[in-house]
């Protein structure tokens, strides 16, 4: 049975116990204040038969000496045992001597928090033997009562975890670091009046000075004063350095002066502090995967009661809750910190290349442009074997211009300064333009693309020249990695939402753990590095940044040996596709 819940005489109980035919009642604490007696008790102590709970006991029986009974049940509550047949007198002196018994109920803690009294006329003869009928008394009232502890008990449980959800949901509302401190400030036990000091390691590891709210307004500028004056200090005595020092939860329940004295220069003495409400201190340690991020310190106003262990358990359940949202907040704000940090070294990378492609085009512009010039034999006549030696200059120079115009295009995409001009575009024209262009390449390696269209008029929604970059990009990269004579097929379909173009080849295909890398700058399939086939490598990346900047996807499915897969995915024209 627990204290805190009183005592009723509902379910069980009441079936069981209030018309035995023995008086009984059920006393609670150490003033032993009377919560519960039976129709037989309250007619044979009041002739009205009306009894007043929630006093003293001594105060409801009309005993010729109260300290007589009061001794009886102290003995039984302090030292848990049975007392049996001790005789009471009564004010009455005609009436007969009453006999008494009382057991302790030792079901919470093995402490006795509740006692059982039973009286008896010492005249009285029941229906049955008393010993038998005491024995049966005796188990009844036993097992009711453990079975109103046990009720007690999952309604405690209830309620600790809907505050333990309660908290958890409260403490986790926001990933901010410093909204997350200012969550933890609130954080009570709901007993004791015990509220909380927050102490915790900044994320460099030196000790932030702590933070100390008080439930009671009146007394927040005291507070305030105090934690002005803190000094964080590994040898401090509250807080922190004592979870540092102990590693588990921690109770001090004296000598608060000199403690305030160690972390503050003027703290003033414990009579001074007990009138601000600084009663027993609890240290729980706030712990992330064994290590020490910061301690809650709850504080108590009662000098007269300590922490129980359910309220140690409960505060360091608070303090798990606490360690885990303040952990998840740091984690979020370290992310954001490196993206920002990624994004502007990715930023400063793309304005580089953009500035360096810009300054690299114009020289090599100027290269072609005299190369023409000696071809065309305006200096004087040129021999067959310098024709051979300018064609393999103008070569490498247009291979450098389309590699610049890839960086550029690069840096443009990344930035998000691509302009998109979205239209409704048929897509047989556009693999009639992707295809014409790149008869060439075809030819040199035998491959005849075979062409799927399931609807000639399949409508795709997005940038007309775009897409056809992407698409020459991609049946570029399947020529290069596919052998002389290989195959080549090109499909496309449409859902109600979208439009599918997938390219297939047979070439030498791509490793698992390369099938994502491959849409990153400057990789490419071979051996996941720049290849021997040439490019650098932006070709597929581009093409991955250019499909989703027009609300698409581009994705590969390979297998190493066997050829590649990708799939152009596409929103349908826009009066076809679901509202």
């Amino acid at each position: 049975m627990s204290a805190k819940g009183g005592f009723t005489a509902a379910g069980s109980f009441e079936r069981h116990i209030e018309h035995l035919p023995t008086a009984f009642a059920v006393t609670s604490g150490e003033h032993h204040t009377l919560v519960y007696a039976n129709a037989v008790f309250r007619d044979l102590i009041a002739p009205d038969g009306r009894i007043l709970l929630g006093r003293p006991i001594a105060d409801a029986i009309p005993m010729r000496d109260s300290a007589e009974l009061t001794a009886l049940l102290d003995r039984s509550l302090r030292a848990g045992v049975v007392s049996r047949n001790v005789r009471v007198g009564s004010l009455d002196d005609a009436a007969q001597p009453l006999s008494c018994t009382v057991w302790p109920d030792r079901e919470v803690d093995e402490r006795s928090t509740q006692l059982v009294i039973e009286l008896r006329e010492t005249t009285a003869q029941g229906p049955l033997a008393p010993r038998l009928q005491r024995e049966i008394t005796e188990r009844l009232l036993m097992s009711a009562l453990r079975e109103h502890d046990a009720a007690d008990l999952a309604d405690e449980s209830r309620e600790r975890a809907t505050f333990l959800a309660a908290e958890g949901h409260r403490l986790s509302e926001s990933l901010d670091e410093a909204d997350t401190l200012a969550a933890m400030k609130a954080i009570s036990l709901p007993s004791l009046g015990a509220w909380c000091i927050v102490d915790t390691f900044s994320a460099d590891g030196s000790m932030r000075g702590p933070t100390i709210p008080h439930l009671d307004p009146a007394k927040q500028t005291i507070m305030e004063q105090l934690e002005s004056r803190w000094l964080p200090s590994i040898a401090g005595g509250l807080g922190l350095p004592e979870a540092m020092r102990h590693g588990i939860p921690w109770v001090i329940t004296n000598s608060l002066g000199p403690l305030l004295v160690g972390a503050s220069d003027d703290a003033g003495d414990d009579d001074e502090w007990s009138v601000h409400g600084i009663g027993p201190l609890l240290t729980v340690p706030m712990l992330v995967r064994d290590t020490l991020i910061g301690a809650l310190t709850f504080v108590g106003d009662r000098h007269d009661r300590s922490f129980t262990p359910e309220e140690i358990e409960l505060a360091q359940d608070l303090a798990n809750r606490a360690a885990t949202a303040l952990d998840r907040a740091r984690a979020f704000g370290e992310a954001v910190a490196l993206k920002i940090q990624a994004e502007s070294a990715s930023n400063a990378k793309s304005t580089f290349l953009g500035m360096m492609s810009h300054e690299l085009r114009t020289p090599l512009n100027a290269i072609g442009g005299y190369v023409d010039i000696i071809e065309m034999g305006i200096h004087g006549p040129v021999t067959e074997a310098q024709h051979h030696d300018l064609e393999r200059i103008k070569s490498s120079q247009q291979y450098l211009t389309r590699l610049i115009g890839d960086l550029l295009n690069l840096t443009k995409v990344n930035s998000g300064l691509s302009v998109y001009d979205d239209h409704d575009i048929l897509m047989q024209d556009v693999l009639d333009t992707s295809l014409a262009l790149l008869e060439p390449i075809f030819a040199k390696k035998a491959l005849v693309p075979d062409v799927m269209m399931i609807d000639e008029q399949i409508i795709a929604r997005g940038d007309r020249e775009k897409v056809i970059q992407v698409v020459v990009n991609l049946l570029s990269n399947s020529v290069k990695f596919t052998k002389y004579g290989g195959r080549l097929v090109i499909a496309c379909e449409s859902t109600r939402d979208s439009v599918t173009l997938r390219i297939t080849d047979d070439g030498i295909g791509i490793a698992p753990d390369k099938q994502e890398a491959i849409f990153e700058p400057f990789v490419q399939v071979e051996k996941g590095s720049l290849a021997s086939e040439g490019g650098i490598g932006l070709g597929l990346a581009i093409s991955r940044l250019l499909a989703r900047g027009m609300h698409g996807e581009l994705t590969v499915e390979s297998e190493l040996g066997k050829g590649s897969c990708f799939t152009l995915t596409l929103p349908r024209e826009r009066r076809n596709r679901r509202a």
